[in-house]
């Protein structure tokens, strides 16, 4: 019991990740050197993390070598969907910026269990997993027609109307798509190292090697922050969620297994979504949660439990 409530807090902790480095983002200027900041601090702490666990950083360099080079694309994904988050946040809101990935996980998942992608064992669609899709989908439907429109932040609490609303939703998606892509690529990553911390330490080195890369790119095209005085100590521990979220998956899945850890964490980031809407959290534009968006956010996780556990 003890450690699903510890995937529960992992998973509450990643809408307010991406709350925090959406902030963050507006402060500097770019999503990009957010994600960087974001990276590089979870980087620093996941390295401490892994450590004390596994007693020792030696990554063996060697395995990975002999391995196929997608096996290193794993940051690479995590980059689009930590930056990506960045851009949703203040468009969709903590619910949408939840949901639409999490249809895109579910959509990508069931094409990598289908076709093998990754090294993934094959999986044959079942009549349960069609099911459990077709109600997560409803669940969006639902949420997303409670309230019309996107919005973003425009003084406090005020919410102004977002062009291309579905473009933008479609983004969600496709962000998701990465994530589940990233699960997977760390997934067989791990086996290689024989650690999902290590695999955990790669991926987040990879990411970080890129964005540094993108920040030193597109320096010259950086808009200056926002100045709204002191920055607040929070607004750099969005990197910290992210380990938590990374150490929960991991403990989650090794006491309960891999099917009821996705459900559990995926509870939390549609239970983090809502909080983050309904009170603003981190600066982010308040918006009302209602029983619609509630309703469809049951529906999902119910979906999602058929669609993992089937």
């Amino acid at each position: 019991m003890l450690y699903s409530l510890f995937g529960l807090a992992a998973g509450i902790g990643m809408p307010m990740q991406t709350s925090i480095n959406a902030q963050l983002g507006k402060r500097l200027g770019s999503p990009f050197t957010a994600a960087m900041v974001n990276f590089l601090i979870g980087w620093a702490a996941l390295l401490v993390i892994t450590l004390i666990w596994e007693h020792s950083l030696a990554i063996p360099f060697g395995a990975i070598a002999a391995a196929p080079p997608w096996i290193l694309m794993g940051g690479m994904f995590a980059v689009v969907f930590v930056t990506g988050n960045i851009l949703l946040m203040p468009r969709l809101g903590g619910v949408q910026t939840v949901i639409l990935p999490a249809l895109g996980q579910i959509i990508m998942g069931t094409l990598i269990d289908t076709f093998g992608w990754f090294n993934s064992a094959q999986r044959d669609i079942s009549f349960l997993r069609i099911i459990g899709i077709a109600l997560v989908f409803f669940g969006v439907v639902v949420v997303i027609t409670a309230k019309s429109g996107g919005f973003r932040k425009l003084g406090k609490g005020g919410a102004k109307q977002v062009n291309h609303i579905w473009l933008w939703r479609l983004f969600g998606v496709a962000v998701g798509m990465c994530m589940a892509s990233q699960t997977a690529v760390n997934s067989h990553l791990g086996v290689v190292v024989d650690s999902r911390l290590f695999a955990s330490v790669i991926n987040f080195s990879v990411g970080l090697s890129l964005l540094i890369i993108l920040h030193f790119a597109l320096l010259k095209t950086k808009k200056p922050g926002v100045k709204e005085g002191r920055m607040p100590l929070w607004i750099l521990t969005g990197g910290l969620f992210g380990d938590l979220f990374v150490v929960g998956n991991i403990i989650t899945a090794q006491t309960v297994g891999t099917g009821m850890a996705v459900v559990i964490l995926l509870t939390g980031l549609m239970i983090g979504g809502l909080l983050v809407d309904q009170f603003g959290m981190f600066r982010s534009a308040q918006r009302k949660v209602g029983w619609k968006e509630i309703a469809g956010v049951v529906i999902m996780i119910a979906g999602a439990t058929m669609f993992y556990l089937a």
